[in-house]
């Protein structure tokens, strides 16, 4: 296998122990587990990862339909109080 040590410089490798792995669980941390409880770990982050992009998405979506409507809003204004020649 390729070990990445940086973004764009790997160096091949060997598993030592195929039924342990290290998952990354964020600011540097890395804790042992067993393949299984490894993929269960990734499956739930994805899972959340995913529930909070919809989120994420649902948000914007209200915040860009508010930002339209202001928009009308201020062109409305803004034809109003402009004197009409």
């Amino acid at each position: 296998m390729l070990v990445p040590l940086t973004a764009s410089l790997y160096v091949p490798g060997t598993l030592d122990d195929a039924d342990k792995v290290l998952v990354d669980i964020g600011t540097g941390y890395f804790v042992e587990k067993t393949m299984a409880e490894g993929k269960d770990y990734c499956e739930r982050k994805i899972s959340l990862l995913k529930s909070n992009f919809d989120q994420l998405i649902e948000v914007a979506s209200k915040k860009k339909t508010l930002a339209d409507e202001a928009g009308l809003i201020l062109q409305a204004k803004l034809k109003q109080s402009s004197p009409s020649s």
